[in-house]
């Protein structure tokens, strides 16, 4: 299934793209620029972009062109422009320049039709960002879901995006800090076989409140060439805005919920920013249960709380996860719920 974008001026084109099969247009036709910007911002894949040059009232279509391929760095723009418009764009395989905006249904079914014979796009990376209150065990879960992943085929990357905290080196046992951070490879180190961990960020971004995410969204698209998972652990302050960037562009986020009062009462204020100010799709957020134990608030009760967030599992508060940290020993029984947890993902 591809996602598309419209932005022609052509509501009734927009209408009739809907109806069609194998893609989805994923919202009606687009009036201004600002506004595409925002749905290309706030959107985890847009595979393909229909956009007429009268649209672009804010920008030069050079400087809009480059702002759109920056967020999704493989989107398909099919481009109308006027014909006395000057531009210096040339055409490239994810940029396709028409010199009319005289267009109709048949010719933009023409390009889909081509598109989906091509099967131009084929994803092999999935990102998953852990999320959930101050306290709640974010980093403990993003570093024992990396290390207990069963299929030991896939090539893990985490990542600790938590600047303000950075506990997973800590929990990894890692103490030796990066001599060369001008390049963000140079950060990953070897944890075992099969996962990698960047956990030195903060040395890159002193300023965590002047992180450009275009960076970090160049950062994440080269690794998803690399890693077939990559697990985020976030912040849990709602005024990064890097982190909001961060759950527009993963696949999905996990978000950890303490069981008991306080923790429901902050996670139905995290999530309400979530989907009011973030417009961040309840269908993307996979609740999980952290630190169960038999005096938590019972599993219906907690499913009427959060009708529209799918829960994905629980796990039960163990004195082995002391061990584990302290002494780096892995438990089969913490093992197993991971795997729980990893297989419904």
């Amino acid at each position: 299934m591809k996602n598309v974008l419209t932005a022609i001026g052509n509501p009734m084109l927009n209408c009739k793209l809907k109806k069609l099969q194998d893609y989805q247009v994923l919202t009606d036709d687009i009036k201004t620029d600002e506004e595409l910007i925002e749905w290309v911002e706030r959107t985890e894949q847009v595979d393909i972009l229909f956009v007429c040059s009268n649209v672009i009232q804010n920008y030069t279509v050079d400087e809009f062109i480059e702002i759109i391929k920056k967020v999704q760095k493989d989107i398909l723009i099919f481009f109308f422009k006027g014909e006395n418009l000057e531009s210096s764009l040339e055409e490239n395989d994810t940029l396709k320049i028409y010199n009319s905006m005289d267009f109709d249904f048949k010719i933009l079914e023409k390009i889909l039709q081509q598109i989906f014979k091509q099967n131009i796009r084929k994803c092999t990376s999935k990102t998953i960002a852990i999320s959930g209150a101050s306290g709640v065990g974010k980093s403990t879960f993003s570093t024992f879901l990396a290390k207990n992943v069963e299929n030991k085929n896939l090539k893990i990357l985490l990542i600790d995006f938590d600047l303000d905290e950075n506990q997973i080196r800590t929990i990894l046992k890692i103490k030796k800090h990066p001599q060369n951070i001008e390049n963000i490879k140079n950060t990953i180190i070897k944890v075992n076989k099969n996962l990698d961990a960047i956990c030195h960020l903060d040395f890159i971004f002193p300023n965590k409140n002047q992180i450009d995410f275009f960076i970090i969204q160049e950062m994440l698209d080269k690794f998803k060439e690399e890693y077939n998972l990559i697990i985020l652990d976030t912040s849990s302050k709602l005024e990064n805005e890097f982190t909001k960037r961060i759950f527009y562009n993963c696949n999905e986020i996990i978000f950890l919920l303490e069981p008991n009062m306080l923790g429901v009462k902050k996670a139905q204020n995290m999530l309400e920013v979530f989907e009011k100010d973030w417009k961040i799709s309840n269908e993307k957020i996979k609740l999980v249960l952290n630190k169960v134990n038999m005096y938590q608030i019972s599993d219906d009760v907690l499913r009427e709380m959060f009708l529209n967030v799918e829960l994905l599992g629980k796990m039960k508060y163990m004195d082995s996860y002391n061990l584990m940290i302290n002494r780096n020993i892995n438990k089969k029984e913490i093992k197993k719920e991971y795997e729980k947890i990893y297989k419904k993902i």
